[in-house]
């Protein structure tokens, strides 16, 4: 399907109020095609290889991307902080550097939040915020966290409701998806 479909389905979705799935996504769907905020941080920008003020998944120049649903008041996200940063720090010390990028999208949030984030809880990968909770909508509002791998096309290749705290066994997975 082109872009240019893709986008006509979003749209019609949006314009209709009806969730493009029933439920959250799932392994095998394709979500709906959604703008971000670009982060404030040049280093965020540089690390997801944007430019642009608005982004979309796609843009991002990888083969998988790790999209985790966060709340910034949220203290499971704040449990799963640390354990993702250290899955983080794994990526990009490892052969998975440049093909397998990290985001968070803080539902609710606005900059001043996540400033607040990443002085609190120190994310070491990028948090864009979803001040209006469109996204969250969008995705059927999932409770935080939740975390999808998702590839360039916007296929869920897996999803995962609240803290994952085996980081061997993600990191395994995404080792296998990417290969």
């Amino acid at each position: 399907m082109g872009m240019l479909a893709l986008t006509g389905l979003w749209s019609a979705s949006l314009t209709t109020g009806t969730a493009w799935c029933a439920g959250l996504p799932k392994k095998g769907d394709t979500l709906p095609l959604f703008e971000l905020q670009t982060p404030e941080s040049e280093k965020a920008r540089e690390y997801l290889g944007i430019s642009q003020p608005g982004f979309r998944l796609g843009d991002i120049p990888a083969r998988l991307v790790l999209v985790e649903i966060i709340g910034v008041y949220c203290p499971q996200c704040y449990q799963q902080a640390p354990l993702f940063n250290t899955l983080f720090n794994r990526i990009e010390k490892g052969k998975l550097k440049g093909q397998v990028k990290m985001l968070a999208i803080a539902v609710g949030g606005n900059n001043n939040e996540i400033k607040y984030l990443y002085e609190q809880v120190q994310y070491s990968f990028p948090v864009t915020p979803d001040p209006k909770f469109e996204i969250h909508k969008l995705l059927g509002e999932p409770r935080t966290p939740f975390t999808l791998l998702v590839d360039p096309q916007g296929k869920v290749l897996y999803t995962h409701l609240g803290i994952i705290e085996n980081v061997d066994a993600l990191l395994k997975l995404i080792n296998e998806l990417v290969r």
